[in-house]
């Protein structure tokens, strides 16, 4: 019982540092927000902060992961079905979840370029991990592994960030038709070789 009380104290803790965090996001940037600024805004001290907390990037090294964690379980399913990467369940995913305040803080406000290289990598890894598997009974790759994943990862993030800053003016499923267009030709023409 003292355990659970402890337990929802430290997820209520952990929701108001997010929050506050989010919220000054979009007021100024990353760069520029103190840890004293979210103790202030969360309206907690700093030895609950600590007691949870190294500093800032901590902080949204957390929200970032916990973004994560909403998004990749539903990518992992879609993965078999899409192939190496899961654009369109990604495209639907931030088009379904664009309007909320977390999204807008991360992703439109100061911190996106930290939340950009976290997403790369964690792409970029679902990526090499999909072609290891396809790789165990066939001949490797003429392009490295990781090179592909880099290459695949970071043009589906650009194209997001665009789509993103341009209001999002396409469906989530025309987008994944352009990002299938535009990326993947010359990868399945490198990957040939071993598909076949």
């Amino acid at each position: 019982m003292k355990q659970e009380k402890q337990d929802r104290r430290s997820q209520r803790t952990r929701h108001l540092v997010h929050a506050a965090l989010m919220e000054l996001l979009l007021e100024k940037r990353y760069e520029a927000i103190t840890v004293r600024d979210i103790l202030d805004h969360a309206e907690i001290g700093s030895s609950t902060f600590y007691a949870h907390y190294f500093d800032k990037e901590d902080v949204l090294t957390d929200v970032i992961e916990q973004m994560l964690e909403q998004l990749f379980p539903a990518m992992a399913q879609t993965t078999v079905e899409q192939g190496m990467l899961p654009s369109l369940a990604l495209f639907r995913h931030i088009q379904e979840h664009s309007q909320h305040s977390h999204f807008r803080a991360l992703v439109r406000g100061h911190a996106e370029e930290r939340v950009w290289e976290v997403l790369q990598t964690k792409l970029s890894s679902i990526i090499e991990q999909t072609l290891a598997s396809d790789d165990a009974e066939k001949k490797a790759p003429s392009v490295p592994r990781e090179v592909v994943a880099a290459y695949l990862s970071g043009a589906f993030l650009n194209l997001l960030t665009w789509w993103i800053t341009s209001e999002m003016p396409y469906s989530a499923e025309r987008m994944d038709e352009i990002f299938q267009q535009l990326a993947l030709p010359g990868v399945w023409i490198t990957l040939k070789g071993k598909r076949e």
